[in-house]
């Protein structure tokens, strides 16, 4: 639940408990008269408590001698032929050797033994990244050879001929720096001419092509948005009762892309740092260590550069502090708002705030700002705990030298900075509440097929676009990830005019209404006035397969809304509509119906080969058919749209195991 301000693990409960209790009927009084966040937040400054926080910094905790262990562990285990251990203790290593941004001899080299490793466990992709993070961190040129000429092999492995044959001669270049015995150095050069031979022989010598990318960023049609990560087919509106909430401008189709949204911020559970790439969320064959610490890793070198010189450069040596408090995810993404950005930044929007951009660009802060807090509807001692929490994060923030010469001396007042932030920390706390979202990756097992995997949660990511959405629970759309960046897709047919809705976790066909209503009330705050509320649809395993569900066709001035309840055993192919009187002929819908089985067949298979796209339009295909005649809630009417859900899941983050 990403709203919990922090778990029973860690110290920051107590301490807040402790705190809690120290205060008496006056102090609570004053508390509850404060009417903004910072005087929130300067009241919990200002407290003369007992209790102080077990804060402290870790500087660096790489271990040389450690590193050099997990190096000797890894190239034994190589000598073995154990390349997968091999490959785990060299990316040990990585994490453990002490190093400086830009270079490290003794890293590339660990690098290089790893792409050595991953050379012979046949993932050559992955050996040409490290080759090349190997090159770039100051490999040592009188090895350079080894280096560059497993490189060449790979891309002749993968047909990529062209560069290979410039590989090979890079190679041969590197060989005049290598120390090497004439006898071993002239065979050295002999295979690598025998490769040029080869591969000369070749007058059309060309790379293969790329395999098809399904995972790539999706295409939107931006053009009339104000909303830019938004397709042009979502208008926002505005109501006193629903505040802000998305609604289609024109029909939308089953399968339209209609928010590709980048995370404003993102955070990733300290469990899946030995995995992910702690920027992007991309789980990592290769990854690559923070300079200074050893419990995150990234993909590659952009995502290094991107968090060492923004939040990372921050939060490095406090995040293991931030960890053990217990803070929960939503806490650490309302210090990463603040940590990714400078404090200039946020000082120079000051006057700003509460004002509405007139156009919705991807990392606006100002967007972020105006997301929904229900500050006013606050108890007192929820607004204490939030601004507690706000105080600790200030004091992680402090102890890095956030505020540079803008900070205050201890036992001196807050500088007016020090006040900002702290009620930016508390307001990020309360927004984050309502709009945070959970990352998620679709996991696999070994060779099962698509409809056994199963969503991990990953981490959490602020979407100010996406969290204009309102709830349903028979959402319009499902949503999944590409690293940090959600792609949100219609998974019904939509009409022009209506509230386009995603869902905040109970959804009809899975949780009784009861339940659905008791959890949206103590989550987020409000009665679900949905469809399936208001008619108390059934659960999908109460739903009668023997009726069908014929929308009324009849033909008048005014359009009949109604659903006529047919016998799947019928033989009147003419029945009487009971709201509007009229009759509708049901046979044109049950030959629409024919194919029905068949398609949902074809499209299961096609799931089942991995065929996502093929199986993705059958499926929208299906429903299309399905959605012209008949009227949900209907078995095959929610099948057929969680096999859509299936195949998008499939097209984000997705692992396959073994």
């Amino acid at each position: 639940m990403l709203e919990k301000v922090a778990t029973e693990l860690g110290f920051f409960r107590k301490y807040h408990r402790d705190i809690e209790s120290s205060l008496d009927e006056g102090q609570w009084k004053i508390f509850e008269g404060l009417k903004s966040n910072e005087e929130r937040f300067n009241f919990i400054l200002k407290l003369k408590s007992k209790f102080e926080l077990p804060l402290s910094q870790v500087e660096c905790d790489k271990d040389f001698d450690l590193a050099i262990k997990f190096k000797k562990l890894g190239n034994k285990a190589f000598q073995d032929q154990n390349f997968k251990d091999a490959c785990k203790l060299y990316t040990e290593s990585a994490l453990k050797i002490p190093w400086k941004t830009g270079s490290s001899s003794e890293l590339a080299v660990i690098i290089a033994n790893r792409s050595a490793a991953l050379y012979h466990l046949q993932d050559y992709e992955s050996t040409i990244a490290d080759i090349e993070v190997a090159l770039n961190l100051g490999y040592p040129l009188e090895l350079r050879y080894k280096a560059i000429d497993r490189k060449a092999r790979c891309l002749l492995a993968k047909k990529h001929l062209k560069d290979a044959l410039l590989a090979f001669r890079e190679t041969l270049t590197a060989l005049d720096s290598a120390k090497l015995n004439i006898e071993r150095k002239k065979k050295w050069e002999l295979d690598v001419q025998i490769m040029l031979g080869m591969l000369g022989k070749n007058p059309n010598l060309s790379n293969a092509p790329p395999p098809p990318i399904i995972d790539q960023k999706p295409m939107l049609s931006v053009d009339s948005s104000s909303y830019k990560s938004a397709s042009s087919a979502i208008r926002i509106d505005k109501s006193p009762k629903m505040g802000r909430f998305a609604v289609a401008s024109r029909n939308v189709k089953v399968g339209e892309t209609l928010v590709f949204e980048p995370a404003y911020c993102s955070v990733l559970l300290a469990e899946h740092c030995k995995t992910h790439c702690f920027q992007c969320f991309k789980r990592v064959k290769t990854p690559l260590p923070c300079p200074c610490c050893s419990v995150v890793m990234f993909c590659g070198i952009k995502c290094q550069k991107t968090a060492l010189t923004t939040h990372h450069k921050i939060e490095c040596s406090i995040l293991q502090s931030l960890w053990s408090s217990g803070a929960s995810i939503t806490c650490l993404m309302a210090l990463r708002i603040i940590s990714q950005s400078t404090l200039e930044h946020f000082l120079s929007l000051k006057l700003q705030l509460g004002q509405v951009p007139q156009v919705h660009q991807s990392g606006d802060y100002l967007d972020v700002y105006n997301l929904v807090t229900h500050e006013a509807n606050r108890k007192s001692d929820d607004l204490f705990h939030r601004a507690n929490m706000a105080h600790f994060l200030f004091q992680c923030l402090k102890l890095t030298g956030y505020f540079g010469n803008q900070t205050s001396n201890p036992g001196e007042d807050p500088t007016p900075s020090e006040l900002f932030i702290g009620g930016l920390l508390l307001h990020h706390l309360q927004l984050l509440q309502f709009n945070a979202h959970e990352i998620s990756e679709l996991v696999l097992d070994k060779d099962a097929d698509l409809e056994t995997g199963q969503s991990i949660f990953l981490g959490g990511g602020l979407y100010p676009t996406l969290a204009l959405f309102n709830h349903s629970c028979d959402p319009g759309v499902t949503r999944y990830f590409l690293g940090t960046s959600v792609v949100v897709q219609a998974v019904k047919n939509i009409q022009s005019g209506d509230m386009i809705a995603e869902n905040y976790g109970p959804i009809f066909t899975q949780m009784t209404k009861n339940e659905r209503q008791s959890t949206l009330k103590s989550q987020y705050w409000f009665s679900c006035n949905c469809v399936p509320c208001e008619e108390d649809w059934p659960l999908f395993n109460d739903m009668d397969p023997t009726i069908l569900r014929f929308k009324c066709f009849a033909e008048g001035s005014v359009v009949c809304q109604n659903v006529i309840q047919v016998s799947v055993n019928t033989m009147e192919f003419l029945v009487q509509c009971p709201a509007c009187k009229q009759h509708t002929n049901i046979l044109k819908g049950l030959k629409a119906l024919q194919d029905t089985d068949s398609l949902f067949k074809t499209a299961k298979n096609l799931l089942a080969k991995k065929d996502v796209l093929n199986a993705l339009k059958t499926f929208c295909d299906l429903l299309t058919r399905l959605d012209e005649t008949l009227a949900p809630p209907f078995r095959d009417y929610h099948l057929c749209q969680q096999g859509i859900r299936r195949c998008m899941l499939y097209l984000g983050n997705h692992f396959q195991k073994g």
